[in-house]
């Protein structure tokens, strides 16, 4: 889940260019607060009509990532994020657009988007529609690499769709895959429906981080006795995560050709700013 790869999208063309890819090689390294991180306050609504200001990881962003005026949350543009069976980059099978910097050490920040699952979607098994991972630590020498050698966890916060419901999942050590655990209980979706997602997060390596998060207004995150905040760390590394959305199917290749429509992209400093 660590390959991170930075992919313009060029000028009538399907071809992409690989620029930088994502090595994190934290094994005996003490974190370092990561200085001039500045927060992103993003907004991508797709009313443009374009994925400017996106990254991706795709394959073909003429065929994985396409602006459409209908099915639409709000506005006239959404994104139409196609995975095929086929579509495997940089360690899995994927098609996913990217923020950077909005997710820095000691930071807190409100997400915000829309999403449908396409009523011919056909994939029970898992599947992240958006996730926060980790970033190279790079006063302490890690950094982005064309071959990178993954640590092969899952990242430290991620929403997943699977088998008809949303989980909000997070991980306890970037150093293996089994020590996942699901905050709160799953939520059921309906195909063909859009539906609202709201994360408020404060960022840290410890007991102080916090994830609150709403489906369609309701607060999904259990209550703990005296608000709906998860306490516990969400960072893996203080130089912080970037956000990422789209389908991520790790080394499990799907059966068919899946669609989720996403809208209402945003990132701010309260759940007003970044509600649909």
């Amino acid at each position: 889940m660590h390959a991170l790869l930075i992919i313009r999208k060029t000028c009538q063309s399907a071809l992409l260019l690989p620029l930088l890819v994502l090595l994190f090689a934290g094994c005996g390294k003490v974190p370092t607060p990561e200085p001039d991180q500045p927060v992103v306050y993003f907004k991508g609504d797709f009313e443009t009509g374009n994925l400017n200001g996106f990254h991706f990881l795709v394959v073909d962003t003429m065929v994985n990532t396409e602006v459409v005026n209908n099915p639409v949350r709000r506005g006239n543009y959404a994104l139409k994020n196609v995975l095929r069976p086929g579509d495997y980059i940089f360690n899995g099978y994927r098609t996913e657009l990217a923020v950077y910097n909005c997710a820095t050490y000691k930071s807190e920040l409100y997400y915000g988007f829309s999403f449908m699952i396409d009523t011919a979607y056909a994939d029970n098994a898992y599947n992240l529609i958006c996730q926060w991972q980790d970033q190279p630590e790079y006063l302490q020498g890690e950094v982005w690499e064309p071959m990178p050698v993954l640590h092969g966890s899952p990242p430290p916060v991620a929403l997943i769709y699977i088998n008809g419901t949303v989980e909000l999942k997070m991980n306890r050590n970037p150093n293996v895959a089994n020590e996942t655990f699901i905050v709160g209980s799953p939520q059921p979706v309906t195909k063909g429906q859009w539906n609202d997602v709201v994360f408020h997060m404060y960022w840290a390596d410890d007991g102080t981080a916090f994830t609150e998060a709403w489906l369609n207004g309701v607060l999904f995150t259990p209550f703990n006795g005296t608000d709906y905040r998860y306490y516990g760390a969400n960072l893996f590394a203080r130089s912080g995560n970037y956000f990422k959305f789209g389908q991520y199917r790790g080394k499990d290749k799907t059966a068919h050709t899946n669609v989720i429509y996403f809208d209402e992209v945003k990132t701010g400093s309260s759940y007003n700013d970044v509600a649909p």
